[in-house]
């Protein structure tokens, strides 16, 4: 319901139970409704400050009781919030978006879709420290830990109790990919809503909705109107349908200890592999090679499940799961290897949002020619680049990609 739409059903609830308590004649009434109505329709119009004294002068030429003054007195009021900048602004959702900008820390739960066309998703939970910490974990136990600032990052996988630290330059992370994003994302909302929702269930909670757009990323907010707490914020990239993200358990400004994002390992871990990985040489090429190399250290001889970063917890989590269920050829991925299949994953990480691109490769064995396992629009083409299951690639329109 609109917010106009809101005050003057409000002003007419407010005549109807004034009719049941003050002893008041209805043509009275009507008319007081009336004016006040007519009153209002006007702020509407105009809402500059030479219009509020003719406002209250057609509502008191009116003859009406002392409770009738009294009930003016209160659409007056309603009517001089809808003038200020309506419910928007003095809403819920302001207040939200004012303490996710001043917050210095936030913890929350990281819901995300997997470009993978499947639907799959992976959970993690964020902890942020302004200005450069970050901090990822999944309910099993595999941690990554981020400093912007130095470019490290540190993973700490609990099957083998062994860590991981690359130092990664000249990275320009896609929209919506960057470890940082998601907190970028809340903390940047705008003061002002563009739009209503209305009000939905989630976890037991009737929460009001906002949206919000912001270049290629359509916000939902969804906020507890009785707590003025966040409940979740869905994303959503018009130009990669496959990226939806849900944020949700958001908490601003808890205690976060600095050990938390320390680069020091757990006792008794140890090193499996220290990594420095130039972003900017990545390539398709090297994309295609990491793709061989998986595949080769498979004992099915298949493709990855999922591209997703190998330095963050849900990456060791995929390939400590694949080691553990006896999918890895032991000892195939050495240092220098892991080292090459990092700088491929960073040439996806680093495609611009708009080059739609998708990953269908799980289960896909090395060397099956007639199956597309990946596809993307290189920047100012208008053709896709498609690599098949033997590792060929072509261009192709996009009418011709597979459904």
């Amino acid at each position: 319901m609109k917010t106009a739409e809101k005050i003057e059903k409000l002003i007419k609830a407010f005549f109807k139970t004034k009719k049941s308590s003050v002893a008041i004649s209805s043509q009275m009434d009507e008319k007081i409704l009336g004016d006040a109505l007519a009153a209002f329709e006007k702020s509407k119009i105009n809402t500059s400050a030479q219009l509020q004294p003719s406002v209250w002068r057609i509502i008191m030429k009116s003859r009406m009781t002392k409770f009738s003054v009294a009930a003016v007195i209160v659409i007056a009021v309603i009517i001089g919030i809808h003038q200020s900048g309506n419910f928007f602004e003095s809403s819920a959702y302001a207040q939200v978006a004012e303490e996710l900008r001043n917050a210095r820390t936030v913890v929350f739960t990281l819901i995300t879709q997997i470009n993978q066309g499947n639907g799959e998703t992976l959970k993690t939970d964020m902890a942020y420290k302004e200005p450069n910490l970050l901090r990822s974990s999944t309910v099993d136990g595999y941690v990554a830990i981020f400093n912007r600032s130095s470019g490290k990052v540190m993973s700490i996988v609990p099957t083998g109790r062994f860590y991981s630290i690359s130092e990664i330059k000249g990275l320009t992370w896609r929209d919506g990919e960057s470890p940082f994003e998601n907190i970028e994302s809340m903390k940047n909302l705008p003061a002002k809503a563009d739009e209503e929702l209305g009000t939905k269930e989630i976890d037991g909670v009737t929460a009001e909705g906002y949206r919000v757009t912001q270049g290629d990323a359509v916000k939902d907010i969804w906020i507890d109107p009785k707590t003025k707490e966040l409940v979740q914020v869905e994303l959503k990239f018009a130009s990669a349908p496959g990226m939806n993200k849900i944020i949700k358990n958001v908490k601003f400004d808890v205690e976060l200890d600095d050990s938390l994002f320390n680069m020091t390992p757990p006792e008794g871990y140890r090193l499996a592999s220290e990594m420095k990985v130039d972003a900017s040489a990545s390539t398709e090429e090297s994309f295609i090679e990491f793709l061989r190399i998986w595949s080769s250290g498979t004992v099915d001889e298949t493709f990855p499940p999922l591209i997703i970063a190998t330095g963050g917890s849900g990456g060791a989590k995929v390939v400590m799961d694949m080691e553990r269920e006896g999918k890895l050829k032991e000892g195939s991925w050495s240092k220098d290897v892991w080292q090459r299949m990092t700088s491929g994953i960073l040439f996806v990480l680093q495609l611009p949002q708009n080059s739609n691109w998708r990953y269908v490769g799980e289960n896909v064995k090395f060397g099956t020619s007639d199956k597309t396992i990946f596809w993307y629009q290189p920047k100012g083409s208008q053709n896709y680049r498609v690599i098949y299951g033997d590792l060929t690639v072509e261009e192709v329109s996009p009418e011709n990609l597979p459904k």
